[in-house]
């Protein structure tokens, strides 16, 4: 449903992702993975069509995502930001909205039955229903995380991209967002999902990528892709008595 091929992006003249390739089907629910400064939310902006790419190429569905137009695009891919600035005072229902802008460009109120029932359904996917109503700037910064995910669930994009969706989250939450995803996935929908958190992605994810310093180093099910190998070179980590990650000594 989306792969990469080759691809390169660079920053102020420094190469960020060097010739990074894979693919993922209809269904597939993978993390992308990797210490601070390895080239993850680069390699996503990329495919969401915000950074610019500098060698390769970007299929949707088999289509080059370059040649898209920004509605187009908006329908095949909804992208989720790491960072998620609002600069109006919307209601909750509002900015779930734009998550179906592509397909209605209209306010909560203002929509049909068909995307008024979409989002009120990914409020209640993001456990967020009870906020409808409220002003968005009025929320923590928890609650303003889960109205996000439901902006991105409300879109009928059948790829959805993630940048640290759990940032800010509890971990009740955390593990109800995981759950959530692995549930679009499994209804169909593409989902690849940028964690920190290695527990989370072994524990939920079928496959995990890994980058170092902008390159592809590991990618499989989770226990091949973090390997002891992988975790100690790249992470720093390793397992200890019981299983736990611990810092490696150095």
């Amino acid at each position: 449903m989306i792969s990469v091929d080759g691809l390169s992006v660079s920053l102020a003249g420094r190469r960020v992702v060097e010739e990074v390739s894979f693919a993922l089907e209809a269904g597939a629910f993978a993390a992308l993975t990797g210490p601070n400064g390895a080239g993850k939310s680069t390699a996503l902006k990329a495919m969401a069509g915000v950074a610019p790419v500098e060698a390769g190429n970007v299929r949707i569905g088999g289509e080059d995502a370059g040649a898209l137009s920004a509605p187009a695009r908006a329908r095949r891919l909804a992208w989720l930001a790491q960072a998620r600035p609002v600069a109006w005072n919307l209601r909750v229902e509002d900015v779930v909205a734009l998550g179906r802008f592509a397909e209605a460009p209209e306010a909560y109120d203002r929509m049909g039955a068909e995307g008024r029932g979409a989002v009120d359904a990914a409020l209640g996917k993001a456990d967020a229903a009870h906020l409808a109503g409220r002003p968005f700037q009025a929320l923590s910064g928890g609650e303003q995380a889960r109205v996000h995910l439901a902006r991105l669930l409300a879109s009928p994009a059948p790829v959805l991209l993630l940048d640290e969706p759990c940032a800010a989250l509890d971990i009740a939450h955390q593990l109800s967002l995981m759950e959530t995803l692995a549930a679009e996935a499994a209804a169909g929908r593409t989902v690849l999902v940028v964690l920190h958190d290695l527990e989370l992605a072994a524990r939920y994810c079928r496959r995990v990528i890994v980058l170092e310093a902008g390159r592809l180093v590991a990618d499989g099910a989770p226990e091949a892709a973090l390997s002891a190998d992988v975790l100690g070179r790249v992470f720093g980590v390793q397992r200890g008595t019981g299983g736990a990650l611990i810092r490696k000594p150095r």
